[in-house]
């Protein structure tokens, strides 16, 4: 049967959260830090945190934000707001300084839930926002945790047992914004429909193999696609319990694992790598994991051929990305003969390799990655304010990637990087444009451009090049700790090299970031040691977690 033919019982996320309670309301949706919710229990809340939203006058179309590490609190407010017709903006915790003001000027939430580690980027910005003109950002702020700060609410103030009158939704309204980097611009506002959600959690149950007795085990963040669709969403429809820790920690995982008898598990990247490192260990295989997703594109080559021989689990390799509806949109199956390949679409998109002008390649020649929908509501609806972004990706009816891959003469993908203006650090997609734009309002700074460079652990490392403005001398331990006030972390740069000009090409004066990547006669300085003693990156990329 063609994905086309299929029948799918859920339209929205509210249908299925409706039906779970109905259905099976004794049985365990999710345990999030040691607190296990019931599919009852689960719609109970969402419906008192919705009469909270709604009380406070949030209606369809408005925004509700959060910006949580790992918490029930977290899935509540997104099925709350779904469930009104509001529209959930997961915010992602390392988000600070010139990042969250942008963030939330942008999305302009009626209403923003947050943790006690968040509070304070929240507070520091709040004057920020308002005065570029979205006052109503600043509407209503609530707090999960002990310590309700000045400006806030504790979470229990919006929960309500007011009886809410049902609200019409359909398969293509906007469910929820996620935020992705931008290669022109500052961060874009990825708008998802309803059914996207609904359709990579049925494709998390045919990737997977999905059988009765299975359990997931997760350490994505919940404000990530890949931890609320594989995490969360794909177990929840496929009638399976799931485990979330609220953060990532080597020294537990596979500890962790047993405890909660997993049998598949989502360690990515970086993470990948730190399992691997860690001293071998007799219980190395004592678990009942059976299968394991996997990004191997991230990782070094002898972790991706290591981690699966040591730990005994099967793969699932896949490429994704938030405006294709999110994760498994191209995935392998445990069973592949290809599993280094990032697998096929199986029905789910169309892909094409395509050329500069977008003409499809021959197999295994490198282009950019072109996708498009074979199921309506399955990709982004498109950018939050900003229509012009919103067809450029879509031009020639073709989702635009930005990401370069070939496929061979058997269909199977091969993800082979990123356009220059990507980067992948720490666990997320970092846009260069991003890190040049802030980094240019230091004081003396002429020019600057930001390149990836290998890191120890997989994915990169961003390197700065910097043109000072003449005869001023600047030191780099002061640009990277103030860069600490007004970037996240997983953007911080390691590297930072002062050049007098940049290779350009000839033609149109571009720099050619290639040959800055491959520069080695240059003086270059490592924040990484430079600053030990000093707090840099004192705390893991967000996907990551704590490592300890």
């Amino acid at each position: 049967m063609s994905i086309s033919e299929r029948i799918f019982e859920y339209n929205t996320v509210v249908d299925l959260m409706q039906a779970r309670a109905r259905n099976t309301p004794d049985r365990l949706a999710v345990n999030v830090a040691g607190r296990p919710v019931s599919c009852a229990q689960l719609a109970e809340l969402a419906e008192q945190c919705a009469g909270g939203l709604a009380a406070l006058g949030v209606v369809k179309g408005d925004r509700v934000a959060s910006m949580l590490f790992n918490s029930i609190e977290q899935i509540v407010v997104w099925f709350a707001a779904a469930r009104i017709g509001a529209i959930w903006v997961p915010l992602n915790v390392g988000l600070l300084g010139d990042d969250l003001a942008y963030t939330l000027t942008d999305a302009a939430p009626k209403v923003l839930v947050c943790d006690t580690e968040a509070a304070a980027k929240i507070a520091a910005v709040k004057a920020q926002v308002q005065a570029k003109g979205q006052g109503q950002v600043s509407a209503r702020y609530f707090i999960v945790g002990e310590v309700v700060p000045e400006g806030f609410a504790p979470f229990s103030a919006l929960l309500s047992t007011a009886v809410l009158a049902p609200v019409a939704l359909a398969r293509k309204d906007p469910a929820v914004i996620v935020y992705t980097g931008g290669t022109t611009g500052m961060p874009k506002g990825v708008v998802l429909p309803h059914f996207a959600w609904i359709a990579a959690a049925y494709r998390y149950v045919d990737a997977f193999d999905i059988r009765p007795d299975d359990c997931h085990y997760s350490v994505l963040p919940l404000f990530h696609v890949a931890g609320s669709m594989i995490g969360f969403l794909g177990p929840y429809l496929a009638g399976i319990p799931s485990h979330f820790d609220r953060w990532f920690s080597v020294s537990n995982f596979w500890e962790r694992a047993r405890e909660t008898g997993a049998t598949i598990i989502d360690p990515i990247g970086t993470m990948v790598t730190l399992l691997c490192q860690a001293p071998a260990n007799e219980s190395d295989r004592d678990h009942r994991v059976r299968v394991s997703l996997a990004v191997l594109s991230q990782v070094p080559q002898q972790i991706a051929n290591h981690y699966p021989l040591r730990f005994g689990v099967d793969l699932v390799n896949v490429y994704s990305l938030s405006e294709s509806g999110g994760t498994l949109i191209v995935h392998n199956k445990a069973d592949s003969p290809k599993i280094q390949s990032n697998g096929k679409p199986w029905g789910w998109c169309e892909l094409r390799i395509g050329a500069d002008d977008d003409h499809s390649l021959p197999p295994n020649q490198i282009g950019e990655i072109l996708l498009r929908p074979t199921l309506p509501d399955t990709f982004m609806i498109g950018y939050y304010n900003n229509p012009e972004r919103t067809l450029e990706c879509f031009r020639n009816l073709w989702l635009h990637t930005g990401d370069l891959g070939y496929v061979d003469e058997e269909g199977y993908l091969f993800f082979t990087g990123r356009h220059a203006h990507w980067l992948r650090c720490r666990g997320e997609n970092v846009s260069a444009y991003e890190v040049e734009d802030i980094m240019s309002r230091y004081p003396n700074i002429r020019e600057v451009v930001v390149v990836g460079v290998p890191a120890p652990l997989g994915e990169e490392d961003i390197k700065a090049f910097i043109i000072a403005e003449t005869s001023v001398k600047l030191d780099p331990a002061d640009i990277i700790m103030w860069c600490k006030e007004h970037m996240a972390n997983f953007k911080l740069p390691r590297y930072i090299v002062f050049c007098d000009e940049f290779p350009r090409s000839t033609t149109k004066r571009e720099v050619e970031r290639h040959k800055l990547k491959a520069m080695t006669d240059v003086q270059v300085w490592d924040a990484e040691h430079a600053l030990s003693g000093r707090g840099y990156r004192s705390s893991s990329g967000p996907s990551a977690g704590r490592k300890s």
